[in-house]
Formats: structure tokens, C-alpha cells, sequence
């Protein structure tokens, strides 16, 4: 099948011939008439039939019976097929049934018997580019051109065809024989530019631009088409001189302003690129997002060169000032910030960002991520909450709205959450051990204590030497004295990845005291004080309790009242302290 873009075409061609098919001129070799009867070979009778046959072929074309229509049409042609109307109706029958090849012979014919029908010719010319006849083309469209010498379309369309055919000189010679008659304009100066650059003549080219500017010096596009021209082509000297020509008209003008910035940045004049750059961000009709671009770029030249850092501030500023609504400003500066390891002013970036209506899965994430850090967690809650329902199959929003809610002490919501969001996680196993953790947390928070150690014991299969996770499911045993054993096993396991860390050394201990080990419990809870970088109640309460079963009783009385103005409060503290007895 034909290319149904060229079939379109045509057919819509054939609706207009159609339309105008009453006027045509008829060859006088013809022994028919439309409208009249004639002195011919054919007699009265024949000539009546080939009337209603035309017209009855019409009508079904009308109806879009175009199979039938053809069929009577080739009556008509087989009772006078000197007849040019009949021909041309049977080519746009033809045309309509997608029969090009067809269609092509018969509006030959009709051209042979009506030379001077631009209808014919035109049609002509859409069959011959529909079925990639080039020479074919360029012919019909010669003759249309000597048939209406001042139709200038038809010239067009012949240098057109020219251009195509990649006959550039014979199209340059079309295009000057318009510009003779109708004067210098950006239509043809364009046309003839492109044809040059094909050509490879750049000289030629940049002087049909240069034609252009003298003719009309005021509009500066003109100039700014010349100089891309010299950019695109490596004649950056050249291209800068008529860019400085358009900032003497029009010193604001965008486009000459950045490619100024550009050549004075790369060659490494800041102060410069900046000047250039800043009567840009200062104009609010300049592009927001050709501003944000810039921006980017300079954003991205800070973190390899921070000689950069305060001319982004500058121009950020001067872009949030004249655009106090865009978002993408302010996620910038959120970027800046989070670079600098700036948690705070990002957080308050990201978070003014997505008031505005940000929705970029970056931005909340990392705002979640700052958020918990600075203990935001009613605030990460509802910002989470927002991004899950924007990106509902990111399972990380799901793991710090998860998360956020088991710190505050709504288990069950951090549970929904949690068990949803594991099941996005996909090819990440590090991640999905992540989830299994915090549900572990979440499910002792809940005395499920079932389904925590179950989560516990899933991370750890992903990733058995978690310290973390073996720290707190061996805890959480220990609380319970529920499997001792398997308790002492995981503490031991996470002290000999991370040795000399009090928490976990605290866990060993206290397990150990437990398992009635209170030697041993002893010596590791003293370590745990050692290496505690601030002291804590939790800590010196156990070692007090180790001492106390050692048979240290005045110093675990100590360390019980220590613990107390560490700011240690439970009743069986307080209780421990004033008799000097160990209550569990």
C-alpha cells in the first residue's frame, strides 16, 4: 500500500477537482459535451449515454461508491476517450481507490487532451510525489510555471521540488527569479540559507542572512539567526561580534546575553559571565525554564569549583525574586543546602518546594529523610502520607512514613505501612532487610512478640551480620527471657563486628546477667560505661545490678543513685536506691 500521508493528500485534491470540474475546458478533439450537444461522429444517442453515465458516476461518487463510479466513468471514456473531463474524473476515482499507479496514466491522458488545465497539472504533480516520480514532478510543475508565469506558489513548489531532489543550484535559481520580482524576505533569505548549508557554502549562507539585516536592521532576530548560524559552525569570534551588534540595540536580549555568559565562563572570566548572566535573572519575561537551566549547569560547576557558590546564590535569589512562586527554585536551593550537609535550611527548602507543588520523587524523599533526621515526625508523617499517594510504588516513602509513625508510638499504623511497602521492594535485598527490621521494632512495640522475632529472623537471612538487628531481636529475648541461648549467641555474633560500641556491649552484658553469668555480666557492662560517650541511666542501673550479685552491695547502691541523676525514674530504680536492694 501507498503512503497513506500522500494518499491524504491527494484525495483531498480530488474533493477540489471534483468541485471545479465544471468549468474545465474540453479538448476540441472531443465528440462529446458536457453542457451542449455537438456536430460529431457520434450520434445523438451515444452522446445522451455518455451524459448519463458521467453524471450517474458522479452521483456514486457523491455516495462514495467510487468502484462502481469508476466502472461507469470507463463507460463513458470506452464511448469517447478523447474526452479530457472523463479522464481526469477517472484519475481521481483512481486516487480514491488508492490505485496511483492507475490514476497516473489517466490524468496523463486528460493533460494530453486539456495542456492548459492547472487543475490536471496539479494533480499530476501529487501523483508523481506520491509515487516518487521526481522527474515527473519537476516537469509538471515547469509547465505550470510557463502556464502562469506569475503565480509565484507554482515557483515555490518548483524549487521546492528542486530541493528535494537535492538540485540545489537550479533551486537557487528558481528562488532569486521570486526574490527578483517580489523583493528580498525572510521566506525565501531562510529557504536559500538552507539550501547553502547543505551545499556546504557557509559564506553564502551567512550573506542570505546578512541580506536580510540590511534589509530590515531593526529586527534583531535576524541578527540572532546569524549568529547561531556562526556558533553551530565553530565561528564563535565572528558569532560574538554580532551578538555584542544585537546587545547595543537591545541590551536585555536574552539569547545574546547567555551566549556571552557562556563564552566568557569557558574562557574562565566569571565576574564577566556572571554580568551577562544577572541582566538576564533580572528581567521576570526572561524563561523560567532557560533560568533554571542556567542554574543547573552553575549548580553542578559548584560542587567540582565552589569559586561558582556565591554567583549561583546571586542569580538564585534574583530568580526567586522575580518568581516567588516557582518551585523548582527553591528544590534548588534545597540541593545547595543538601550539599552542604545544611539539614535544616534543606529541609525548609524541600518542605517551601512542595508547598508549591513540587512533585519530583527526589524531593520527598530527601525531605523525609531530613525530616526524621531533625525529629520532624508529625511533619514527615504528613508529608509522607502526600508523597505515598503521589508515588504510590516508592517503597522508601513507605519505609520513613513507617518509621515515623513507630517512633511516635502508632504501631499499628507503622505496621500498615511497613508491610505495604516491602511489597515494592524489588531486586534491593539490603532494603527489604531494612523493612524486616523496623517491622521487628514495630511488632515488639506491640507484643507481638511472634511476628517480631519472625521479621528479626527474615532480615537476618538476608543480611545475617546486621549489627543492628542482632542487637535488638537479642535484647528483646533477653527482656522476655525467652531463648537465652540463641539471645547470647546473636549479642556475642554483633560484639565481634563491632567491638568497643557500648550499646551492643550493654546488650552482651545484660544477657549474661540473665543467664546468671554475673562475672562476666559484670565485666561487660563495665566496658559498656567505659565507651559510653554520655553516660546513660540504662547502663549504670545494669552494671549496678551486676555489682549487686557480685556482692558489691555499697557500690551498686552507688551506681543505682547514679543512675537516678542520670535521669533514670522507674519505681523499681528508685526503689533499689533508697533500701540498697536488688528488685526485679
Amino acid at each position: 500500500m501507498r503512503s497513506i500521508k500522500a494518499i491524504t493528500y491527494i484525495l483531498g485534491l480530488s474533493l477540489l477537482f471534483t468541485a471545479c470540474s465544471g468549468t474545465k475546458k474540453l479538448s476540441n478533439n472531443s465528440s462529446t459535451l458536457l453542457n451542449s450537444y455537438t456536430e460529431g461522429d457520434l450520434s445523438y444517442k451515444s452522446q445522451f449515454r455518455f451524459k448519463y453515465l458521467f453524471f450517474e458516476a458522479q452521483r456514486l461518487k457523491a455516495l462514495e461508491d467510487y468502484k462502481k463510479a469508476a466502472d461507469l466513468m470507463e463507460q463513458c471514456l470506452a464511448i469517447d476517450p478523447l474526452n479530457a473531463a472523463a479522464n481526469f474524473e477517472l484519475a481521481q476515482l483512481y486516487i480514491l481507490t488508492e490505485q496511483l499507479e492507475s490514476a497516473l496514466f489517466y490524468a496523463n491522458q486528460a493533460y494530453s487532451l486539456d495542456p492548459n488545465n492547472t487543475w490536471i497539472l496539479q494533480s499530476l504533480a501529487q501523483l508523481n510525489l506520491a509515487l516518487g516520480n521526481s522527474e515527473g514532478e519537476v516537469k509538471v510543475y515547469k509547465d505550470l510555471v510557463k502556464l502562469e508565469p506569475s503565480n509565484i506558489e507554482n515557483q515555490y513548489s518548483l524549487a521546492q521540488v528542486y530541493t528535494r531532489n537535492e538540485q540545489y543550484k537550479k533551486a537557487i535559481q528558481v528562488y532569486n527569479t521570486i526574490e527578483n520580482r517580489a523583493g528580498v524576505s525572510e521566506q525565501i533569505s531562510v529557504m536559500k540559507e538552507r539550501i547553502y548549508i547543505a551545499m556546504g557554502n557557509l559564506d553564502a549562507a551567512a550573506a542570505e542572512l546578512q541580506k536580510l539585516i540590511d534589509a530590515d536592521p531593526n529586527t534583531i532576530r535576524f541578527r540572532g539567526m546569524l549568529a547561531e548560524l556562526l556558533q553551530a559552525n565553530d565561528l564563535a569570534e565572528r558569532a560574538l561580534q554580532v551578538y555584542k551588534e544585537i546587545l547595543r540595540i537591545d541590551p536585555a536580549e536574552p539569547r545574546s546575553n547567555i551566549a556571552l555568559a557562556e563564552h566568557y565562563r569557558i574562557k574562565n572570566d566569571f565576574a564577566k559571565a556572571f554580568e551577562y548572566l544577572s541582566y538576564c535573572f533580572d528581567d521576570s519575561s526572561f524563561n523560567v525554564d532557560v533560568k533554571f537551566k542556567i542554574l543547573v549547569s552553575y549548580f553542578q560547576l559548584t560542587i567540582e569549583d565552589e569559586s561558582y557558590l556565591q554567583s549561583l546564590y546571586s542569580l538564585l535569589d534574583k530568580a526567586i525574586l522575580r518568581h516567588p512562586l516557582e518551585p523548582s527554585f527553591y528544590a534548588l536551593y534545597g540541593d545547595m543546602y543538601y550539599q552542604k550537609n545544611d539539614v535544616s535550611n534543606a529541609y525548609e527548602s524541600y518542605s517551601k518546594s512542595l508547598e508549591l507543588g513540587a512533585t519530583e520523587y527526589l524531593i520527598w524523599n530527601r525531605c523525609l529523610i531530613m525530616g526524621l533526621e531533625l525529629q520532624k515526625y508529625d511533619e514527615v508523617i504528613i508529608k509522607g502520607e502526600k508523597a505515598i499517594a503521589l508515588n504510590p510504588v516508592q517503597p522508601m516513602l513507605y519505609l520513613f512514613t513507617g518509621l515515623a509513625y513507630s517512633i511516635n508510638n502508632e504501631q499499628e499504623k507503622a505496621v500498615l505501612l511497613l508491610n505495604k511497602g516491602v511489597n515494592y521492594v524489588v531486586n534491593n535485598r539490603p532494603l527489604k532487610a531494612e523493612f524486616y527490621n523496623y517491622l521487628g521494632d514495630a511488632y515488639h512495640s506491640l507484643n507481638q512478640h511472634e511476628l517480631s522475632d519472625e521479621n528479626y529472623e527474615k532480615s537476618l537471612s538476608i543480611i545475617p551480620q546486621n549489627p543492628i538487628v542482632l542487637n535488638n531481636y537479642s535484647y528483646y529475648l533477653s527482656l522476655r527471657a525467652s531463648n537465652l541461648d540463641k539471645a547470647e549467641r546473636l549479642s556475642k555474633q554483633c560484639n565481634d563486628l563491632m567491638p568497643n560500641e557500648a550499646t551492643y556491649q550493654d546488650t552482651y552484658g545484660w544477657i549474661l546477667y540473665k543467664l546468671g553469668r554475673f562475672t562476666e555480666a559484670k565485666e561487660w557492662l563495665h566496658k559498656s560505661i567505659v565507651n559510653s560517650h554520655s553516660e546513660s541511666a540504662v547502663i549504670v542501673e545494669h552494671y549496678a545490678d551486676a555489682l549487686y550479685m557480685n556482692g558489691e552491695k555499697i557500690e551498686a547502691l552507688k551506681f543505682w543513685k547514679k543512675a537516678i541523676t542520670l535521669g533514670g525514674n522507674t519505681p523499681l530504680l528508685l526503689k533499689k536506691a533508697s533500701e540498697g536492694i536488688l528488685y526485679e
